[in-house]
């Protein structure tokens, strides 16, 4: 079984990983604006893989005093389009806090490090796993694909059980 990571902000992205850790392809958040959009979304999964080959593991927003109730909110209906598509087609999957998959995979989560800092952690995390494909994040503002690819392989790692997953 494959596992696709989903990184639901307007930067993020959808990764596929073999069920040894390969990394497969990448691919951008469809949409305009702040909302995905949910046709496209729906032909990345299915191009991806069918129902019964894939498992989706998707990070869930959090409320924090940095964004405003609106921008939030905007994403919470992002997500719950998401939601809405894997659960039609019918694909397994998990909602993963940020919190769970940064300590799964060890990431620092100290609370003096700042957004950016933090950004970059899932750069260099996802480098250290992936070093072939860190072009696809090397720049700062590339975290999406970065974060898809380190959420996927936190549930990957708790289906196949293998690795530091708490």
């Amino acid at each position: 079984m494959m596992v696709v990571g989903v990184d639901p902000g307007q930067t993020g992205a959808l990764v596929l990983l073999e069920s040894d850790g390969t990394f497969v392809t990448a691919a951008e958040m469809p949409g305009v604006g702040a909302e995905p959009s949910a046709a496209d979304f729906a032909a990345l999964l299915e191009a991806m893989g069918t129902p019964a080959d894939l498992f989706v593991a998707i990070e869930m927003p959090f409320a924090n005093n940095r964004a405003s109730s609106i921008a939030q909110l905007n994403q919470g209906i992002g997500v719950g389009i998401l939601l809405g598509v894997i659960g039609a087609l019918g694909y397994r999957h998990e909602r993963v806090r940020p919190a769970d998959w940064k300590r799964g995979l060890g990431l620092p989560m100290s609370k003096d490090l700042t957004y950016a800092a933090k950004k970059k952690n899932s750069r260099i995390w996802a480098s250290r796993l992936w070093p072939s494909e860190a072009h696809r994040w090397e720049k700062t503002g590339s975290d999406g694909v970065a974060e898809a690819a380190l959420v996927g392989e936190y549930v990957r790692r708790r289906l196949v059980g293998e690795g530091r997953v708490e």
